[in-house]
């Protein structure tokens, strides 16, 4: 799961800054679901009314690739928004992806 809270005019993008980690972590994703596995990520949108969600390619290009290489190879992706209070986050709506 990857948390989303850059958003621009309605439009939500991972990542804020640059995430070698979740580059790794796709890489990861890709190699189980070659090795037979169900994989999937979940991106978590933590802001309400957002039209669409994309990979971030202008603040990190290569976690945009890998991304698109993840979807090309069968792991799911998902992006939901969700409602968060002090005590609890509830799941909202599934937001379209645009990769």
């Amino acid at each position: 799961m990857k948390g989303v809270t850059l958003e621009e005019n309605g439009f939500c993008r991972f990542p804020d800054a640059p995430t070698e980690r979740g580059t790794k972590h796709l890489q990861e994703l890709i190699d189980a679901k070659k090795n037979g596995f169900w994989a999937g990520v979940l991106f978590l949108v933590q802001m309400d009314g957002m039209k669409s969600f994309s990979p971030n390619d202008e603040t990190d290009s290569e976690f945009g690739k890998s991304l698109r290489m993840a979807a090309a190879s069968g792991v799911e992706i998902l992006c939901y928004g969700c409602k968060v209070s002090s005590d609890r986050l509830i799941l909202g709506e599934p937001i379209g992806i645009t990769l």
